[in-house]
C-alpha cells in the first residue's frame, strides 16, 4: 500500500504539458498483467526471443500498442504494409486495413488504398508476438500506391500523440532510472535478484586510478574531490566530504593519488605546437558541440575547458586526446583516432587559450599520504573507480532501500552526514522517486533498442548528425546500416574512413559499440545481426553490374565513387563512398530505395536520380529498362567487396 500511495504522489507531482501533440507515438507494451507506456518514433521493432521488450517489463510474449496520429499537408491516397514476425491489427482513422495473426511478405500485408486526410490522422497498431521465435514488426507506407515502387518509412515529424498522465508518469520514472544509471548508483547499492548480465551499465566504472599522479595535478583533484559540482555544474561524481575537515581530507586524498605514480619518466623536449592545425582540429572535430572552448562564455549543457592547465600536467593532455578511453572505458569523451603531431597542436591551442596554472611543488608527509589512502578505501571511491585494495565500504542493497527512505541520505537536499551528497535538482530528485516506486527489475532487463535511444541522447549524438556537412541525421541511420558495420564504425575500426574527404570525423565510443549498434538495429525492426544472404553473388548478374557503374553503357557511377584503390573519376560535387565499402555497409531495402530516388531518402543529397516514377530506367536495352533489376544486379556486383573487378573507367 505504501509503493501505490507513492506513485500516486510521484503521479500528482508530474506537470502536464498543455495537450498539444507530441512527437512520436504512444506505446504501451503488456506482458501477462504487467504494462508499461513510453513514447516511440516509429511503428518498428524488434525483439529477441526470451528478451524483455521493454525495461519495464518481464520477458514473455506480449502486446504492442502503438497509438496516436500520422499527419500529411495535403489529402491523398496512401497505402501501408507490414513485415516482420507475430500477429499485427493496422487503424487508421478508425477503419481496420490490416488484421493478421502472423505477418508474411509484403505481397500479403500490403493494404488497399485509403484516403488520408489532410492534417492529422488517428492511426492504431496492435503486435502480437509469435508463440515461438523472434518478434519484428516493421511498417512502411506508399504516397504512391499506383507506382511500382517500394513503400516507405513514414518521416520524421510526422507521428504524434497526444500527452496523458500515464505516459507522463512513465517518462519521469524513464528519467529517473536513467539518472540512476549514469550516477552509478548500481556501483553502491547491490541489485538483488539478478538473472542474466542485466543492463551494460553495471559494468560502468569511473575512471582507473592507475598511474594518476602522472596524469592529474594534484592541487587540481583536491578541488575537485571537495566538491564536483563546483568544478562542473553537470558532474555525477558526489560530494563525499562534509563539514569543516573536509578542505583537509579532500587534501589528503589528493595527495595519496598523486603518490600513485608510473616509472620516472625520461626528459622530454615537447615539439613546436603548430596553432593554426590546432584551431583547425577544434572546428573539425566540432569540440563546440559539446564543450564552451577556454574564454567563451559558459553555455547550459556543455562542459567548459577553462580548467584544462589546471588538471593536466604538460603533456598529460595530448595523450588523453588520443585515447581517451584508456583508463575509462566508458567516458563520453569520443575517441577521434588523432595522431601524436594532431593531438599535440590541438591540445596546445587549448592550452594556449585556458588560464596559465603554475603548480607548486610539494613534499607531502607520509602520514598524510597514508591518511588519505584510508579516506579514499573507506568512503566508498573504489565502489566506481578501478583501484587495487581491500573495499570496507558498504551500502544498503537496493531491495532494503525502500520508497519512503528515497528522500534522504544521497536524495537529500543539502548535504546530510557521511551520506555522498550528489547535488541532485528538484526534477532529478523527483526522477528519482518515481523510479523508487517501481520495483526496479528494469536494471536486470536490457532491451537495446531503450539503451540505443538513451545513450545516443547521453553521448550527444545530435551534435553533430543533422547539424555538419556529411553527418546524417539519426533518425533513419537503423535502416540504413548493418549492425555489424555500425559496431566496427563505433569501434573506430573502419579502415580507411569512409568519408575521408571529409574535415568532421566520427567519433568512435568502443565500451558502447556493441550494444549500440545492435540496439540502433532493433529500434528499427532489425535483427541484431544481419541474415546471410540467401545466395552467393550471382556471377552473371554481378558482371552486368559493374558495367551499370562504368561509364561505357552504364551510369558513370565512378565519375563520383571510387573502386578499392581507384580513385573516382570526376567528382562533380561530393564524392561518393568506394564501391568496395558499400556491399557490407548498407542494408539491401535501403539500397533499393536510396538507388530509385535519393532526393526522397535524403533531401540534401547531391547523388543524382537515374530512374523515373515508374521505375523504369534510361538504359532500356539492359534489363529489360528494369529499374529495380538494375539496382539488384549493381548491388551483386558491390556484394564482392575488395574481390570486385574494376569497371570500365574511361
Amino acid at each position: 500500500m505504501r509503493k501505490l500511495s507513492f506513485i500516486f504522489l510521484a503521479a500528482a507531482a508530474v506537470h502536464l504539458p498543455a495537450a498539444e501533440p507530441q512527437s512520436g507515438l504512444a506505446l504501451t507494451w503488456q506482458v501477462g498483467e504487467a504494462t508499461a507506456a513510453t513514447v516511440t518514433p516509429n511503428l518498428w521493432l524488434f525483439v529477441r526471443a526470451g528478451q524483455s521488450p521493454s525495461p519495464f517489463v518481464p520477458a514473455g510474449r506480449f502486446t504492442a500498442t502503438f497509438e496516436g496520429f500520422v499527419n500529411i499537408d495535403l489529402r491523398g491516397d496512401y497505402s501501408f504494409h507490414a513485415t516482420g514476425k507475430g500477429g499485427v491489427t493496422l487503424e487508421v482513422n478508425n477503419e481496420v486495413l490490416l488484421d493478421l495473426k502472423g505477418i508474411g511478405g509484403v505481397a500479403k500485408t500490403k493494404t488497399k488504398t485509403v484516403r488520408l486526410n489532410k492534417g492529422a490522422n488517428a492511426i492504431k497498431v496492435t503486435f502480437s508476438s509469435p508463440a515461438k521465435g523472434d518478434a519484428q514488426l516493421r511498417i512502411f507506407w506508399s504516397e504512391h500506391p499506383d507506382k511500382p515502387l517500394p513503400h516507405e518509412p513514414i518521416r520524421s515529424g510526422q507521428l504524434t500523440h497526444l500527452p496523458t498522465a500515464p505516459l507522463a508518469l512513465a517518462s519521469l520514472v524513464e528519467t529517473g532510472r536513467e539518472v540512476f544509471i549514469e550516477h552509478r548508483c548500481q556501483r553502491c547499492h547491490a541489485i538483488d535478484g539478478r538473472k542474466g548480465k542485466g543492463i551494460p551499465e553495471l559494468a560502468m566504472s569511473g575512471p582507473s586510478f592507475a598511474v594518476i599522479g602522472d596524469r592529474r595535478h594534484r592541487d587540481w583533484m583536491a578541488q575537485w574531490i571537495l566538491n564536483p559540482k563546483a568544478q562542473r555544474k553537470s558532474a555525477r561524481m558526489p560530494r563525499l566530504l562534509h563539514g569543516k575537515t573536509a578542505p583537509a581530507e579532500a587534501a589528503a586524498i589528493a595527495a595519496y593519488l598523486a603518490s600513485l605514480k608510473g616509472p620516472p619518466k625520461p626528459a622530454v623536449e615537447y615539439p613546436k605546437p603548430d596553432f593554426k592545425a590546432g584551431e583547425a582540429l577544434v572546428g573539425q572535430l566540432n569540440c563546440a558541440g559539446c564543450h564552451t572552448l577556454p574564454g567563451a562564455a559558459a553555455e547550459e549543457g556543455k562542459l567548459s575547458l577553462t580548467h584544462l592547465n589546471a588538471k593536466f600536467p604538460m603533456g598529460e593532455l595530448a595523450g588523453f586526446l588520443r585515447a581517451p578511453n584508456s583508463h575509462y572505458a566508458w567516458t563520453r569523451m569520443p575517441k577521434f583516432a588523432l595522431t601524436a603531431k594532431e593531438a599535440w597542436d590541438l591540445s596546445q591551442w587549448l592550452r594556449l587559450k585556458a588560464p596559465a596554472h603554475a603548480e607548486p611543488k610539494r613534499d607531502e608527509a607520509a602520514a598524510v599520504i597514508a591518511h588519505g589512502k584510508k579516506l579514499l578505501t573507506t568512503l566508498g571511491c573504489i565502489n566506481c573507480h578501478n583501484h587495487e585494495g581491500d573495499n570496507p565500504f558498504t551500502a544498503p542493497n537496493l531491495s532494503a532501500l525502500t520508497a519512503d527512505k528515497w528522500k534522504g541520505g544521497c536524495l537529500a537536499e543539502e548535504p546530510a552526514g557521511q551520506s555522498p551528497h550528489f547535488g541532485f535538482s528538484p526534477a532529478q530528485r523527483t526522477a528519482l522517486r518515481a523510479f523508487a516506486a517501481t520495483d526496479r527489475q528494469s536494471l536486470n532487463r536490457h532491451e537495446p533498442a531503450e539503451f540505443a535511444r538513451r545513450k545516443m541522447r547521453v553521448l550527444n549524438c545530435n551534435a553533430c548528425h543533422g547539424e555538419l556537412d556529411g553527418f546524417a541525421k539519426l533518425d533513419p541511420i537503423g535502416l540504413k546500416l548493418r549492425p555489424e558495420w555500425m559496431q566496427l564504425l563505433l569501434e573506430g575500426a573502419i579502415k580507411p574512413r569512409p568519408r575521408p574527404w571529409l574535415s568532421h570525423r566520427m567519433p568512435a565510443f568502443p565500451a558502447r559499440a556493441k550494444p549500440l549498434a545492435q540496439g540502433i538495429a532493433q529500434a528499427h525492426g532489425y535483427a541484431p545481426r544481419t541474415a546471410p544472404e540467401p545466395a552467393a553473388v550471382n556471377a552473371k548478374l554481378a558482371e552486368v553490374g559493374r558495367q551499370l557503374v562504368g561509364v561505357d553503357g552504364g551510369f558513370s557511377c565512378i565519375a563520383c565513387h571510387g573502386v578499392k584503390n581507384r580513385e573516382p573519376l570526376q567528382v562533380f560535387e561530393a564524392q561518393g563512398i568506394n564501391f568496395a565499402q558499400v556491399g557490407a555497409r548498407l542494408q539491401p531495402e535501403f539500397f533499393l530505395r536510396w538507388m530509385l530516388d535519393p532526393l526522397r531518402v535524403d533531401p540534401q543529397t547531391r547523388m543524382p536520380t537515374y530512374f523515373d516514377k515508374d521505375a523504369r530506367s534510361v538504359l532500356v536495352d539492359v534489363l529489360e529498362g528494369d529499374a529495380k533489376k538494375q539496382i539488384e544486379a549493381i548491388r551483386q556486383y558491390l556484394r564482392q567487396g575488395n574481390k570486385m573487378k574494376i569497371p570500365v573507367m574511361q
